[in-house]
């Protein structure tokens, strides 16, 4: 297959080259334009794979938060995690072995929090039920569950962290 440039017309050589430079702008601009909106897709579909609310209570901050917290659990630990907020009843999705998944249910006081099975083994049976019975069925009572989500978080990094750099973890 041959690729055939037009050729640029001009009445000088001056309109030529100027007519040239305004080309290769078009190019660049369109190539500029197509590579910020696939930036976005794949920001978009990022976000929607990482956290997902349903009751929109979420504000942009949280939701980055939440974002961050997946891209670094992702670039220090190797794993992924779902945060999936419902209005209703909810099933747990098909996990993998690696994702981390944290599904609530305010209006109905839910809460389901699945590790993967070595993070369940590191952080123990304890440290998760005390993430479940001391930080999100409270914050169901008084509707903070948004700012409770980042506790959450911080504290599952905190101890993973912990266990990483081979610390005693605190509670």
């Amino acid at each position: 297959m041959r690729i055939i440039i037009p050729k640029v017309h001009g009445a000088s050589p001056k309109e030529k080259i100027i007519r040239t430079v305004a080309l290769i702008l078009v190019f660049a601009a369109v190539i500029w334009a197509f590579t910020k909106n696939n930036e976005r897709v794949v920001n978009m579909l990022n976000q929607q794979a990482a956290v997902y609310d349903e009751t929109k209570t979420l504000d942009t901050e949280q939701k980055k938060f939440i974002i961050s917290f997946t891209r670094t659990l992702k670039d220090e630990f190797g794993l992924d995690s779902k945060i999936q907020i419902y209005g209703g009843d909810f099933v747990v999705p098909d996990l993998d072995s690696k994702t981390l998944y944290i599904g609530l249910a305010p209006s109905i006081n839910e809460v389901e929090i699945r590790f993967p099975t070595l993070m369940r083994q590191a952080l123990g049976d304890e440290f998760i039920q005390m993430l479940k019975t001391e930080h999100f069925l409270p914050s169901f009572k008084y509707n903070d569950w948004p700012q409770e989500i980042q506790v959450v978080l911080l504290t599952i990094f905190d101890r993973l962290t912990q266990l990483n750099e081979g610390t005693t973890p605190s509670e």
